[in-house]
């Protein structure tokens, strides 16, 4: 009887010990390949769709400016346009020129970001910027009279603001047929909070300050500016490439008016641009050249488009079995050494104002 027990109670053998963790090792390995692949397909995917997102919102952001370079209200093309600031020529408050940029940045240029990636082209766009406030009467020689909107915008310093409009603001004024770009020295309402004087006087405690400081009231109709005008806020927009100072990743960088410099997407590893010339005045590109070309050829007015070609990397490295060869502005990359997807974007944007 006690025999009996003790053979009914005996356990598996040794060999069929081993065929079971084999078998169990095989099924574990199986499922761990299965797991990694999925793993690997998902960051691909997740990477890839990152990459077409950030190209996507890339030549987006670039493309709503271009369209408006060289904006002033519905004056275009700079007609009868006077700059009436102190260093009209510098980088920020050149307004006569809509539209220019830096061919393949190789070292620091005066006005623009020190921290451009070298070998990059970087884009500048001037516009009007905002909506605009109508002038109520005609100006008189210091300050022009706008309508009080109610709306007040978020100033620097704790400065006043009427109307959407800060003090110290760069401004414009236009009606169809002329423009004035100036500095508003100071911003008060007057006519019982109807109106907001708009002053531009010589008061020039900020920069850059009016160069021209009494103009309008007179009989030279270029200077007066009434009630079928408006005044919108000017800004000048700089995009170029630069390296994030946390990730060291390269993205697009926005500066507006000379402050502080914003990313707007991180990825976005190289940035050329070429810009239709318009050679016979037929409102239509004839020719896409450099901005190293449009320059020597002084023909900035000449440009009615833009080109831009952008090339965006993955944030994440390692993402593929080897090394991703591209071709960007012509040139073939067979080592770009590292493994991250890249992808390159192209669009080709007008200029409103200067298309037919």
């Amino acid at each position: 009887m006690k025999n009996r027990t003790m053979h009914s109670q005996q356990g598996i053998s040794l060999v069929e010990l081993m065929i079971s963790i084999t078998i169990g090792l095989i099924l574990m390995t199986g499922v761990v390949q299965l797991f990694l692949s999925s793993r690997t397909t998902f960051s691909t995917q997740q990477a890839l769709a990152r990459v077409q997102e950030s190209g996507r919102l890339a030549t987006e952001f670039l493309a709503q400016d271009i369209r408006m370079a060289g904006y002033m209200g519905c004056m275009s093309r700079n007609i009868n346009f006077t700059n009436t600031l102190n260093n009209a020529s510098d980088l920020a408050y050149n307004f006569e020129v809509g539209i220019e940029g830096l061919d393949n940045v190789t070292a620091a240029t005066t006005g623009y970001p020190s921290d451009i990636v070298a070998g990059t082209d970087v884009l500048v766009v001037r516009s009007a910027n905002g909506n605009g406030v109508d002038v109520t009467q005609n100006n008189n020689s210091a300050q022009l009279f706008a309508e009080d909107t109610g709306v007040e915008a978020s100033c620097d310093d704790g400065e006043d603001s009427f109307s959407g409009l800060c003090e110290n603001d760069i401004l414009v004024v236009s009606d169809c047929t002329k423009a004035r770009v100036f500095q508003a020295t100071n911003l008060q309402t007057t006519g019982g909070s109807v109106e907001v004087n708009v002053v531009h006087s010589g008061d020039n405690t900020a920069e850059p300050g009016n160069a021209i400081t009494s103009w309008g009231g007179s009989s030279n109709p270029e200077e007066n500016f009434g009630p079928d005008s408006e005044i919108i806020k000017m800004n000048t927009t700089v995009y170029y490439i630069r390296s994030s100072d946390v990730s060291g990743q390269p993205g697009l960088w926005q500066q507006v008016n000379g402050g502080t410099s914003q990313e707007l997407l991180e990825g976005i590893e190289d940035m050329q641009l070429l810009y239709g010339r318009d050679t016979n005045a037929d409102g239509v590109p004839d020719d896409y050249q450099t901005a190293a070309a449009v320059t020597a050829a002084n023909a900035w007015d000449d440009v009615s488009s833009v080109r831009v070609q952008l090339l965006v990397q993955s944030t994440e490295d390692n993402l593929l079995q080897e090394d991703q060869p591209y071709t960007f502005n012509g040139v073939t990359n067979n080592t770009p050494g590292d493994r991250r997807l890249r992808q390159v974007f192209i669009n080709t944007v007008g200029i409103r104002s200067r298309l037919p």
